[in-house]
């Protein structure tokens, strides 16, 4: 029997300490092996009050205030076991787990796919996951957490150079993979002048361009963001564009997703509802002149919901990175629970291929047993395929129409992992127009993972789709050795990053939130200071390839600002000109710009508009280096 180690608990708020604990280990009864991200959830009465995962040995840990709870334990192929426990110290709870050779999985109904082939005549057959349960003998495992410096320095990875077909040698785990992220939400600018000059035919190949936008901001009286309240952009009382506040509070509207150029013939309004009341903005700015705020007097209602989906590219040419990315889907599945213990968890999965192979789409719908998950991740490999592209858009429409998402979520989120684009065509291109359209009005964000494969026209379409959803681009990079050769996006530049830490940093962004006494969770947040452009493909015994090297002479570069945490009003005195400082909310995403900062000029930033939470300063000094701060707004409870 394992016994725990090591307590570590991550607690949302306000860092209050409990005395108390619950800890303890899940294993196999039949076989006494370890049952990695089983899900142990604490309830008080009907009450859920904590839920995490347990760790690759099994192990888990819960800080509790005294008295009586219940314990339930699930794992995929296991029956769950309930078991209630008294509180009043440290408490330690073992379970022995049972297999149940009858448990089934939740897969997407058959007659879901069979509505898609109805539609795409040119596809002949759909294949549904069985529903059998795999049971842990036949999960993969993983060295979980492991350095990948350290593992090359111990010759245990061998990696393969770029562009040799993707051959790897070694070791498969997590945090091997190195990547990029691009937020066009963050250099607006830019994004506009890439479509009239590098990406401008690619808007008419796909006939797909969100533009026209205008953002809103949504909260209480009290400064909390009101998170997943419907947003409707009219014209003329005519909606133009339906999405959903995310969890800082803020909707991204688009007058037009489509390549044409956005018109403005009539009066324009926005439509807020929430919690059944209907309330307008009828004052419209653009986001060039400025964000749409509104106050609602509402009570406060923490949700905890967040649905995760991965849709994935499971064709042949996926062969040289797939294994890599179950890893990375594996971890993100057990870190998502580190980030907090009260938010509520569900994963599911869409695999698609192309017509004429053995399945066009595989799906797993939304279930809160995140072993479940993982089971399914690692029974998926690469194969079929054979032209360059594939059935995307069915897999997208999949996942968007036929998973079972979240009524009421505090983020829904879909990665969507792939190296090639869907067929092209008008009718493949009103289809994602639509798929963008239903993605935003169920509040759904995008966020791609660009694999090896990726050409520009490709690129272009992922990052449309992420801006069209309030989502963000990622991309991988050569960086690893591991794959085939990766295309550069077109941008200024780029932090290289393992995917692990962005994919994390992304679901850590996108549902961090104040709770109703305004406490902020404290997100330990690895901000790039610097951002990279200019590193080389690495070779499989250059460990150095994913750190930065920030040019000594920015060192020299200081900055103050204060308070912080502040209620509203920010003073900034930095010892350097500043051409134009940025105000960003946690993702990236700009929200000000103040142009023509002095040296050893105290200038103020009012932040007292925006809804509690935590916010960057950023600004870019003369060695291209960026430098950032990040801001805790909060107001008295």
């Amino acid at each position: 029997m394992r016994f725990v180690t090591l307590l570590c608990i991550i607690l949302l708020g306000t860092g209050a300490a409990f005395s108390q604990s619950i800890s303890g280990n899940m294993n196999s009864e039949a076989h006494s092996e370890a049952l990695r991200y089983g899900n142990v959830d604490i309830y008080k009465g009907d009450k859920l009050v904590a839920s995490v995962l347990t760790d690759k040995l099994g192990n888990f840990a819960i800080a509790l205030d005294t008295g009586t709870y219940v314990c339930v334990m699930n794992y995929a192929g296991y029956s769950p076991i309930r078991k209630e426990i008294k509180v009043t110290g440290d408490e330690v709870a073992n379970f022995k787990m049972k297999e149940d050779p009858t448990a089934t999985r939740h897969p997407a109904k058959a007659e879901d796919d069979l509505d898609l082939r109805k539609e795409m005549r040119s596809i002949e057959e759909v294949a549904v996951i069985s529903t059998k349960s795999v049971s842990s003998k036949k999960m993969r495992s993983d060295s979980y957490g492991a350095d990948p410096s350290r593992i090359r320095a111990e010759g245990t990875v061998m990696a393969a150079h770029p562009g040799s077909g993707g051959a790897y040698g070694g070791t498969v785990s997590s945090k091997l993979l190195t990547a990029g992220e691009i937020n066009d939400f963050s250099k607006w600018k830019m994004w506009q002048d890439l479509n009239k000059g590098e990406l401008a035919a690619y808007q008419k190949t796909w006939e797909i361009a969100p533009s026209g936008r205008y953002t809103v901001m949504l909260q209480s009286e009290s400064g909390i963001p009101i998170v997943d309240a419907i947003v409707q952009l009219l014209l003329n009382r005519d909606v133009v564009f339906t999405t959903r506040t995310d969890n800082t509070g803020k909707a991204e509207c688009w007058l037009t997703v489509k390549n044409e150029t956005p018109t403005v013939n009539g009066k324009l309004s926005i439509q807020i509802t929430y919690d059944g009341k209907v309330s307008a903005i009828n004052k419209v700015s653009a986001f060039e002149n400025g964000l749409n705020h509104q106050k609602l007097n509402i009570s406060c209602q923490e949700v905890q919901n967040v649905d995760v989906a991965f849709v994935v590219d499971a064709t042949g040419s996926m062969g040289d990175e797939i294994r890599f990315l179950q890893a990375e889907m594996s971890d993100v599945i057990f870190q998502s629970k580190q980030i907090s213990n009260k938010l509520n968890f569900r994963f599911a999965n869409v695999y698609y291929r192309d017509a004429g192979d053995s399945y066009v789409t595989k799906s797993m719908n939304f279930n809160r047993i995140l072993s479940e998950s993982d089971a399914f991740i690692n029974e998926q490999s690469a194969g079929g395929g054979g032209d360059f592209p594939e059935a995307m858009d069915i897999g997208l429409d999949s996942a968007i129409n036929n998973l079972s998402w979240s009524e009421s979520a505090r983020a829904r989120i879909l990665f969507l992992i792939l190296d090639a684009p869907p067929h092209q065509g008008s009718q493949i291109n009103e289809r994602l127009q639509r798929l963008m359209l239903q993605a935003a009005e169920k509040g759904i964000r995008i966020v791609p993972v660009g694999a090896s494969g990726i050409d520009k026209s490709t690129e272009y379409l992922m990052r449309a789709l992420a801006l069209g959803t309030n989502g963000t681009y990622t991309f991988l990079t050569d960086h690893s050795g591991i794959g085939n050769s990766h295309i550069k996006p077109s941008t200024d530049s780029y932090e290289v990053e393992t995917l692990n830490a962005i994919l994390v940093r992304i679901l850590k962004s996108y549902t961090y939130m104040p709770d109703c006494q305004q406490n902020i969770p404290d997100l330990a947040l690895n901000i790039p200071d610097s951002i990279v452009s200019t590193l080389q493909p690495a070779d499989s015994t250059d460990t150095s390839a994913v750190q930065t090297k920030p040019d000594p002479k920015a060192l020299n570069i200081t900055w103050s600002y204060y308070p912080n945490p502040t209620n509203g009003i920010i003073t900034i005195l930095p010892n350097t000109d500043i051409k134009e400082l940025y105000v960003s909310d946690l993702s990236g995403k700009v929200l000000q710009i103040l142009p023509k900062l002095k040296k050893d000029e105290r200038i103020q930033v009012d932040l007292s508009g925006y809804a509690t939470g935590i916010y960057l300063i950023r600004y870019l000094d003369e060695n291209n280096h960026w430098l950032s701060g990040k801001v805790v707004l909060q107001r008295t409870s």
